[in-house]
């Protein structure tokens, strides 16, 4: 869906977005996420969440830890987040990530350092949600050079005009570079598939891809056409328990 997942709420992958997101989960949920993005090796990532609303200390809070990578043996970097959120007035709910960002090179070795993201999602109604967050807000510095991760913001909103059906559209604001357009789709045209789409501005990159569900494990697929670098693909896969 072009990456706009800033206003979704879909336990466990909605917390990579949006550390307020997860208010409509019930119980635990894991995924993993795999990718060899455009055929190279060396850039190939992996996604593991794991996700619980049952906080015997609160009945509104969710919590939850995942795992990044992505790289090979020459580069690569690695980021462990823990995550909590909760509700602070009505339909607006609050999140914080703590992680440990690594980064390992073949030539400078290993580095770290601590990123703390935060986020808010205000849900107004059944069918419009409002996301805003900000990622290594506290400019954490990278080894000893100096070098600080980049900040990143980020602001949208989904919408749902049929049970069956929604959209999001998101703004992407990194540092250092022009902001980025994010935007895409979803419909269930069956009860077990979803049908999916998306764009992103800078460059112009096209996605699809669908879901499949079987009682409480999801898989998904897509396939992103990238101006430069080609077609790559991506898999995931949920389960709730």
């Amino acid at each position: 869906m072009g990456g706009a997942g800033i206003a979704l709420e879909n336990p466990p992958f909605a917390m990579l977005h949006n550390p307020a997101s997860g208010g409509n989960g019930e119980g635990w949920s894991a995924g993993i996420s795999y990718a060899v993005p455009f055929g190279e090796s060396s850039l190939d990532s992996f996604h593991g969440v794991v996700y619980t609303s049952d906080l015997p200390f609160d009945r509104d809070g969710s919590a939850g830890i995942s795992w990044q990578h992505y790289g090979s043996s020459f580069y690569r970097e690695t980021a462990t987040y823990l995550t909590y959120a909760t509700t602070i007035a009505g339909p607006v709910r609050a999140g914080v990530s703590a992680g440990l960002l690594e980064r390992d090179t073949a030539i400078v070795g290993p580095d770290s350092a601590l990123g703390i993201n935060v986020g808010a999602l205000a849900v107004l109604s059944s069918s419009l949600n409002f996301g805003i967050a900000a990622f290594n807000m506290n400019r954490p510095d990278i080894g000893g050079s100096g070098e600080k991760a980049p900040a990143i913001s980020f602001a949208g909103a989904s919408y749902r005009p049929a049970d069956n059906v929604i959209l999001t559209v998101m703004v992407e604001n990194r540092e250092d570079t022009d902001a980025r357009l994010r935007s895409g789709g979803e419909a269930w045209v069956l009860s077990f598939l979803a049908l999916r789409a998306g764009f992103t501005t800078g460059p112009s990159t096209f996605s699809g891809g669908a879901g499949f569900i079987f009682k409480k494990i999801q898989g998904d697929l897509s396939v992103v056409r990238h101006p430069e670098l080609g077609t790559g693909t991506w898999y995931t896969m949920r389960v709730s328990f």
